[in-house]
Order: structure tokens, then C-alpha cells, then sequence
């Protein structure tokens, strides 16, 4: 759950990246105005950000969590010191993927 917690609060510190990102950034960002210019419309979606943003955090939950539900699910009785070190091994590279590694030199 902590780890959940720190993952939608580094939504808040998307806004703030320049130039193109990384490809993971722009999966959540321009994944998050896609879905919103889908259900509204694109003027919509290019006036109101954060509705923009709201979508983001659920989509950048959604991207960490799956995997991370997944180890915890299948560790949680046997091992669970183990995955909690892999969430938190998780965790450190879906963030460093997110603002650091991987970067989208190409444009969206």
C-alpha cells in the first residue's frame, strides 16, 4: 500500500518534466489526454488538465500495480520478506523509468 501511495504521489511531480521524458512518461501522460480526448472531446482535454492529471494517476497506479499485486499475491505467505523486497526492487525501477531511464528522444 505504501508503495501505491508513492506512486500516485510522483503523478504530482509529472507536470513538472520538460523536453520529451521517457517513454514511460509519455505512456501515462499522453496515455492519460488519449483517454480523455476519447471520452470528451480533444479541446477538452487541452483545457482541462487536471482532469488530464487524475486520469494519469490512475493510469500510472494501474502500470505499477499490476506486477506488484502479482508478486505480492503469489509471496505474501511463503515469502513475504522477499516480495516486499521485489515491490520495493519494483517500485525503485518503475520511478527511475518514469523520470530517469529510458529516454524518448523520438517526440510523442
Amino acid at each position: 500500500m505504501a508503495a501505491c501511495a508513492v506512486v500516485i504521489a510522483s503523478t504530482a511531480f509529472l507536470p513538472s518534466i520538460t523536453g520529451y521524458g521517457t517513454n514511460l512518461f509519455q505512456l501515462v501522460a499522453l496515455g492519460a489526454w488519449s483517454i480523455v480526448a476519447a471520452l470528451t472531446a480533444g479541446l477538452y482535454a487541452d483545457l482541462h488538465h487536471p482532469v488530464v492529471w487524475m486520469v494519469a494517476a490512475v493510469l500510472n497506479l494501474s502500470l505499477f500495480a499490476v506486477p506488484a499485486i502479482g508478486v505480492g499475491l503469489v509471496t505474501r505467505k511463503r515469502w513475504p520478506l522477499v516480495g516486499a523486497s521485489i515491490v520495493t526492487a519494483w517500485l525503485v525501477f518503475y520511478l527511475a523509468s518514469l523520470f530517469l531511464l529510458f529516454p524518448a528522444t523520438d517526440g510523442p
